[in-house]
């Protein structure tokens, strides 16, 4: 595993406590400015390995991509690092370390792995418990096969799949056509229109006018919700790096604008230019946790 740099500044991990108050690290806030700002951007810490006089060591048994991710800068020094947040270093890497799991190891109060990974994160480290990587991506979040799922549920459950496409049909004339669909809410209307052998028409709705097959049909369907989920993803993606997903609340303002590796370097917010006091690492509930 990689051996902490003995030369290095270490951040305490002792928790001042205020009678019975919790401090902001203990609630997961990040308050502290980076002690080497120049390198808050990963932009900046990958050019310190690329741009180096002298370069990273070939044979390194670590990636310069995790590295970056992990808040770690290049010293020039053989395969010695810098985390540009707490200043801790980390040196003599082995195969299978992973540079978040060991700088979460040594530097426990680092607020780039608590801002970046979270407190729980921290928490199985110290516990000697290696976490998964569990970052979510907006790939996963927003599932582009949702309705293929729901149509093959009801289909399984004995209804034709040209009724279960109608029946989406009177969904979105009903709720919009960017409402969420499921089993339930097409069995829901397959149910209503059992009992009336009016009911798609008073809708609007019959195959002539969808002027295609249900092959067709299906494919179009999938189509726009492939197109929703782009739109989704735009609106959640970092306004910073323009890749990432923004998932850091600024504190006051309760702003989410940027990931949590482009957070560090702002001090203001850039929707509303209100000083950053704090940072918090924020999860969805579409992510289901």
């Amino acid at each position: 595993m990689a051996a902490r740099n003995s030369c290095s500044d270490v951040v305490s991990t002792k928790q001042k406590k205020e009678g019975s108050r919790p401090t902001p690290l203990a609630l997961g806030i990040s308050t502290l400015k980076p002690k080497y700002p120049q390198y808050a951007l990963a932009s900046r810490r990958t050019a310190s390995f690329t741009g180096a006089s002298t370069p990273w060591p070939a044979d390194a048994h670590v990636k310069v991509e995790d590295l970056v991710d992990a808040g770690l800068v290049y010293t020039g020094v053989q395969d010695s690092v810098r985390c540009y947040h707490c200043g801790g270093g980390l040196r003599n890497w082995e195969p299978g370390d992973d540079p978040m799991v060991e700088h979460a190891k040594w530097y426990p109060a680092c607020h780039h792995v608590l801002i970046t990974k979270g407190k729980m994160f921290i928490r199985k480290v110290e516990d000697g418990d290696i976490p998964e990587d569990d970052t979510p991506s907006m790939t996963e979040d927003i599932r582009c096969d949702s309705l293929n799922t729901a149509v093959q549920a009801v289909i399984e459950n004995g209804y034709p799949k040209e009724d279960a496409m109608r029946a989406i049909s009177v969904i979105r004339n009903k709720n919009g056509p960017h409402a969420k669909i499921t089993a339930t809410d097409i069995a829901s209307i397959l149910l209503e229109a059992e009992d009336d052998p009016n009911f798609f028409l008073s809708f609007g709705v019959d195959n002539s006018e969808h002027g295609c097959s249900t092959e067709e049909c299906e494919a179009n369907d999938m189509t726009r919700l492939e197109q929703e989920n782009e739109e989704l993803k735009a609106t959640s993606r970092c306004k910073i790096c323009l890749s990432g997903r923004a998932d850091v609340v600024f504190l006051p303002c309760g702003h989410i604008v940027s990931c949590s590796q482009c957070a560090p370097a702002l001090s203001t917010c850039p929707v509303c230019r209100k000083d950053i006091m704090g940072l918090v690492k924020a999860y969805f509930a579409s992510n289901g946790r």
